[in-house]
């Protein structure tokens, strides 16, 4: 378990698929991403897990963890292992002592408990956090709105919006001015 070595490193840390991936190389680069606070786990030469911190500006401490990926190939007991084992040393060599950790958040798709792949995979890094005393905090409804609905005449070709998943009169009011569920956020915080 360690962090990358930099920029030549990461396509082996994008075997793991996620929608932040295309981001990772331009966040390296204006310093959002650093590569010691972007940390692989290694079975020989291949990825089992991997995890990376973010912040919003070049200078200043990880505000957010953003990636957290699972070798899917690896059983659910030994990959839920490795993540915490993961977390625990990443998390003991980037953050400074007694601080607590930066929350997490990981954009999943609006219909997750409904696929049996995504459910394993999403409890399977919840449970790693769960490990190291992260508590599930929030789930969040990721709405968008999109041009030829309502509000088309303003000419913005996209709005996105969040509410709580449990907030049904808010979700219902986004709703009925044409915006819809393109995916849900998990949000997660140490204690």
């Amino acid at each position: 378990m360690r962090p990358i070595t930099g920029r030549a490193e990461l396509e082996l840390f994008c075997q793991l698929p996620y929608v932040l991936n295309s981001e990772l190389a331009d966040d390296l680069e204006s310093g959002r991403r650093r590569p010691e606070w972007m940390w692989l786990a290694l079975r020989g030469d291949r990825l089992a897990a991997r995890l990376a911190w973010w912040r919003r500006r070049q200078d200043g401490p990880p505000v957010l963890l953003d990636v957290l990926d699972l070798d899917e190939a690896t059983d659910e007991k030994g990959r839920v292992g490795i993540a915490a084992a993961l977390l625990r040393t990443a998390m003991a060599k980037v953050l400074p002592v007694a601080a607590r950790p930066p929350a997490y958040t990981r954009f999943v798709p609006p219909d997750w408990r409904d696929d049996a792949v995504a459910r394993r995979a999403i409890e399977a890094r919840m449970t790693a956090l769960e490990l190291t005393a992260a508590r599930l905090f929030v789930e969040r409804l990721r709405l968008e709105w999109l041009a030829g609905t309502l509000l088309a005449a303003h000419d913005v070709p996209r709005i996105v919006a969040s509410t709580d998943l449990g907030n049904v009169p808010m979700a219902r009011a986004f709703e009925r001015t044409g915006y819809l569920t393109f995916g849900h956020q998990i949000d997660m915080t140490w204690t």
